[in-house]
């Protein structure tokens, strides 16, 4: 993935500096025993998912699904369920009973996740929460 902005252009919400926050998240991971998956169509990315490295949950075994992406007008096509399907294979192989997941609040999001098999959490990560107060966390049984 470039460092160029042309990749997410149809993203009318992500602002230059959204963007290079996502892609120092991306990269912070990817350094340190992160996942990352793509889908593209051709050359274009259309879709990513990112696997954190860092474990959490009061029995240290969830991994925290970090980015997750499917530009507008790929949504409903099972992009967003096969990156999904990848990051928790990976996740299984690591040692992770559950994946972690911190949703923003839209609807569409929140469908997604739920039709996967994530429910909402009562055991809510502390510093993620302190970082995304007003995300829904959730967990999804591997």
């Amino acid at each position: 993935m470039g460092h160029s902005s042309s990749n997410l252009s149809e993203c009318p919400n992500w602002n230059e500096e959204n963007y290079l926050a996502i892609i120092s998240r991306y990269e912070y991971e990817i350094n340190n025993g992160g996942t990352a998956y793509g889908a593209f169509d051709a050359d274009k990315l259309v879709g990513f998912g990112v696997l954190a490295h860092k474990f959490r949950g009061r029995e240290n075994n969830q991994l925290q699904i970090d980015l997750m992406y499917v530009t507008r007008q790929y949504r409903r096509q099972g992009i967003g369920s096969q990156i999904l399907h990848a990051l928790s294979k990976v996740a299984i192989a690591e040692g992770a009973k559950y994946l972690y997941i911190s949703s923003t609040e839209t609807e569409s999001a929140v469908k997604f996740y739920s039709s996967c098999g994530s429910t909402t959490t009562t055991e809510i990560d502390k510093d993620l929460f302190e970082k995304e107060p007003d995300d829904i966390h959730m967990i999804r049984t591997l």
